[in-house]
């Protein structure tokens, strides 16, 4: 026969009851998996202008060029060329890419030593409002420019 109305009345109100467990459990879900995700971007992000950075400062330093211009070009290829989440081709100048040379540039002699030092800040887009930084973030590399032989 048939099932009493006491039962059919159980089921009814643990059905409304998961969907209330759900209801306040999942908000806390998504934030923590929409932090998860937002902390992905800013980490593939991070790895991404380092990359960046040390191909920029390994291109000047061996070709030993000494114009911030031209290794602004270059780092603007480089990060068109890469997996830089946000960037825009060509979109970076010498604010987003700080390049400074020592004395003498380049090298004379093995006698001297002169350096390249690049910074390049970058923002990544953020969709998590708790981001300190607004997702801008930023690296810098040294490379040591060694004499033409």
């Amino acid at each position: 026969m048939g099932q009493s109305p006491l039962k059919r009345i159980k089921r009814q109100r643990q059905t409304g009851q998961s969907l209330a467990e759900f209801a306040i459990v999942f908000p806390v879900l998504f934030l923590i998996i929409a932090g998860i995700v937002q902390f992905g971007i800013i980490f593939w992000g991070q790895n991404t202008l380092n990359q960046v950075a040390r191909d920029t400062g390994r291109w000047a330093a061996t070709l030993q060029t000494c114009d911030p211009g031209a290794v602004v070009t270059t780092a603007n290829s480089i990060a068109g060329t890469s997996s830089l989440i946000g960037y825009t081709a060509g979109s970076w100048d010498a604010t987003e890419v700080v390049v400074t040379f020592t004395s003498p540039c380049p090298p004379n002699d093995n006698t001297q030593v002169a350096w390249v030092n690049i910074t390049i800040q970058h923002s990544v887009p953020v969709f998590f409002p708790l981001v300190p930084g607004n997702g801008l973030i930023s690296t810098s590399t040294q490379f040591r420019m060694e004499p033409a032989p």
